[in-house]
């Protein structure tokens, strides 16, 4: 009897190990997502974007669709401190009115609506981290 308890005990371990989750760990990548809104509305599309500020390895971003945005964990951002950027076009208006438009006479660059604070002179700021939820929420005025 002892002899088969010992042969199972290579199989439970292995079992528990399975179960209590073994998984991947995407190289230390962390998930990263949140809600964005402007003006008080979520922003119904556009663009974020995280510059590493350290020494990271990477560089994300992902689409703004409906007030969200979330970048999965197997992409996702190493820890440390990032620049974010959001953009979103107006879709109807072209940025300068002085040029022509596209071949197709639709807008090739539209109006940004995203203030500048947070888009070309942005100085907003995260940092990821390792063993926490990392969600950014903006409510961009």
């Amino acid at each position: 009897m002892t002899v088969a308890r010992l042969n199972l005990l290579p199989v439970l371990v292995a079992l528990s190990a399975s179960i209590l989750g073994c998984g991947p760990n995407y190289g230390g990548r962390q998930e990263v997502k949140g809600t964005i809104k402007l003006k008080g509305q979520p922003l119904d599309q556009g663009v974020i974007d995280f510059t590493p500020l350290e020494a990271q390895p990477t560089k994300g971003g992902a689409l703004i669709s409906k007030g969200s945005y979330s970048i999965p964990r197997q992409s996702g951002l190493m820890k440390g401190k990032y620049r974010v950027i959001i953009t979103s076009g107006d879709g109807r208006t072209r940025e300068n009115s002085d040029e022509p438009p596209g071949p197709t006479g639709a807008n090739i660059i539209s109006k940004e609506r995203i203030p500048a604070d947070y888009n070309v002179n942005s100085k907003q700021e995260i940092e990821v981290a390792e063993k926490k939820a990392n969600v950014f929420d903006y409510d961009i005025p």
